[in-house]
């Protein structure tokens, strides 16, 4: 700080240039910046539900927003080509049990050479090849719908029954429904969306020139909610239209009190580089070239007291600097005493 940066006016001159201070709000080490952010849901916790085989839909058993469980009905549905399926799985099933009782006859009549050992071999291999068609055809039916249970059944009773459902795969919540009963879908065709809530992410759009403050790990708060989480993943490309860079954070405690699509202001709190962080309004910050500097009042007028800006939007700049919590510094009345500055040999 050099001498010229003293500027001696009295309390009745700031006064009749319209000269006001207030207070400095002396803040924490870290202090929140708010920025817009969409909740959204991690793509891995995503699951489309389909079916294996072509169908008609009988019925849905669940409602969007839902909760599930694993292993619940999602849909009831009536499929032709599963009754093909049961048959073709019933007929690998009798092979294999006519290849066993062929196997174990020709196993008790090895001993005395009436069956050949080639013979034998050859049993096993097409007994082999039997078994395997079975458990092949058997997890089709799996596939299809069909529980372990209801194929003990099907083999024991060797009835054919054409209904099968579809289920969630995981604990979660119904997000969508694709389909509506009495609509045929194809094989594979996507008919439930489920999934899991937690944890979330928190979409924040963040002007391009200031993403490069954001970390991976910087703690963030979703405001009006108290829902904590931290930056996970920073864009690399900003959007054309809006340059804004997309910064992702994830929040896992609390965060059934948000709903996916949903739009809210997230805190942000930036590290400080270095001593407290120092909350004043924008209007009190002036600028000479690339530093800027604020008024601080003093017993005979003013110092220009040289600060760092750490961030700054339209309602507080941040700053850093050689300042205590009893200061005071200028909010009105800048031009004046800006004025008076450079005349004392502030350089312009």
């Amino acid at each position: 700080m050099y001498a010229a940066d003293e500027i001696t006016i009295s309390e009745q001159q700031a006064t009749s240039v319209g000269v006001e201070t207030e207070s400095l709000a002396n803040q924490p080490t870290t202090r929140g910046v708010v920025f817009p952010a969409r909740v959204s849901i991690p793509p891995q916790q995503i699951f489309v539900v389909s079916a294996a085989i072509a169908a008609k839909v009988e019925s849905i058993e669940v409602k969007e927003d839902q909760q599930v469980s694993a292993g619940a009905v999602l849909a009831r549905l009536n499929s032709p080509a599963l009754i093909r399926a049961q048959a073709e799985f019933l007929q690998a099933v009798n092979q294999e049990k006519f290849l066993q009782e062929t196997l174990t006859r020709e196993q008790s009549l090895s001993s005395d050479r009436t069956v050949s050992l080639k013979q034998l071999q050859a049993t096993r291999n097409e007994h082999a090849q039997a078994a395997a068609s079975v458990a092949e055809k058997r997890q089709i039916l799996r596939d299809y719908g069909m529980s372990d249970e209801a194929i003990a059944t099907l083999v024991s009773s060797r009835v054919f029954d054409s209904r099968t459902v579809v289920t969630s795969p995981i604990d979660g919540v119904v997000l969508d429904i694709l389909i509506a009963p009495g609509q045929r879908s194809e094989a594979q065709a996507p008919l439930v969306k489920v999934a899991r809530l937690t944890p979330l992410w928190l979409e924040l759009q963040v002007p391009a020139r200031r993403a490069a403050r954001f970390a991976p790990g910087i703690p963030v708060e979703v405001s009006n909610y108290g829902i904590a989480g931290r930056v996970v993943a920073i864009g690399t490309s900003a959007d054309k239209a809006t340059q804004a860079v997309t910064v992702r954070a994830e929040v896992s405690d609390g965060a059934s009190g948000l709903k996916p699509g949903q739009f809210v202001e997230v805190l942000v709190s930036f590290p400080s580089e270095g001593g407290k962080i120092w909350s004043i309004r924008p209007e009190a910050i002036v600028r000479r070239g690339k530093d800027a500097f604020v008024f601080i009042k003093t017993p005979t007028g003013f110092r220009a007291q040289p600060v760092t800006v750490v961030e700054e939007t339209r309602e507080a700049a941040l700053v850093t600097g050689t300042l205590r919590g009893d200061d005071h510094v200028a909010i009105r009345g800048l031009v004046a005493l800006k004025g008076a500055w450079q005349g004392l040999g502030g350089s312009q």
